[in-house]
């Protein structure tokens, strides 16, 4: 086999800029911060009977879907649920269920921070049920 011959003439473009270092001494990793997980607290209430009021902890990238689910699953078979932020009136209702907690403007804090508590305010009509058995009264 015949040896190529080294390069002569004019060095690159490419080698002038590196003053010697090649790309990968060049290279600054991209900093990424971890995400972090915010909490917050609603602080549940039905809109006109305090007694089925609650207090839920989870994270604000929880859906709205979400805590439609867990009020059913509080409540029973529910319709016409309606949630409301601060105040229970049509301009702080939240409508789309997939949009997240944070979307909706509830921010959270860490877990070793201070506890955020979020007023929420829901109000829903339970399920008519045309079923004889459950709509009798008891007669001994």
């Amino acid at each position: 086999m015949v040896k190529k011959k080294g390069k002569k003439g004019k060095s690159s473009a490419a080698d002038e800029g590196g003053e010697g270092q090649s790309t990968a001494e060049q290279y600054v990793p991209l900093d990424v911060p971890d995400e972090v997980d915010e909490f917050v607290t609603l602080d549940m209430r039905l809109l006109n009977w305090s007694y089925l009021n609650f207090r839920l902890k989870t994270k604000t990238t929880t859906r709205l879907f979400s805590i439609k689910n867990e009020i059913a699953k509080r409540h029973g078979p529910i319709t016409n649920l309606k949630i409301c932020k601060d105040h229970f009136a049509e301009g702080n209702e939240l409508t789309d269920d997939m949009l997240t907690l944070h979307d909706y403007g509830i921010d959270g804090g860490l877990t070793h921070e201070k506890e955020v508590v979020c007023l929420i305010y829901y109000d829903f009509k339970p399920t008519q049920h045309d079923n004889p058995l459950l709509l009798a009264t008891e007669q001994y």
